[in-house]
């Protein structure tokens, strides 16, 4: 890969191409995180710096019977209750791709989640009703 040349505030940097491989990666994983809490929380956003320690603080302890793992999460932080409603969003997402990519073989599943999230975040509105009749003009 070819080096980059990059002009940040003012300041020239040159970016080798191993670099730019971690650049995307880590930007990769920003976006998965964005789409997580957008999960979780649907009606407005988390911080990244508040929201990894809320989400990611907890036990768990994974349980097999029958061909199915089930993973018991105990939250670590004080905002448990808060904690109970963003896990329990995120479960909801993760449910609604499984039940989906049950009955769609060749699904696009994070296609799926994301179009999940979106619609959480900005529900469809159908078009507006016209009016019955028209005033009358004159």
């Amino acid at each position: 890969m070819p080096d980059i040349k990059v002009r940040i505030h003012g300041c020239n940097l040159l970016l080798r191409a191993h670099h730019q491989t971690s650049a995307c990666q880590a930007g990769g994983v920003h976006t998965w995180w964005s789409w997580y809490c957008r999960a979780a929380h649907p009606s407005g956003r988390l911080e990244a710096i508040t929201s990894r320690p809320l989400l990611l603080a907890a036990v768990g302890k994974a349980a097999s019977h029958a061909n199915q793992t089930t993973l018991y999460l105990t939250p670590l932080h004080g905002r448990a209750d808060m904690l109970r409603k963003l896990i329990a969003n995120i479960g909801a997402a993760l449910q609604h791709v499984k039940t989906a990519a049950e009955q769609f073989k060749d699904l696009d599943r994070w296609g799926c989640l994301l179009r999940y999230i979106s619609d959480r975040i900005a529900p469809v509105i159908g078009p507006t009703s016209p009016p019955q009749r028209l005033p009358a003009t004159g």
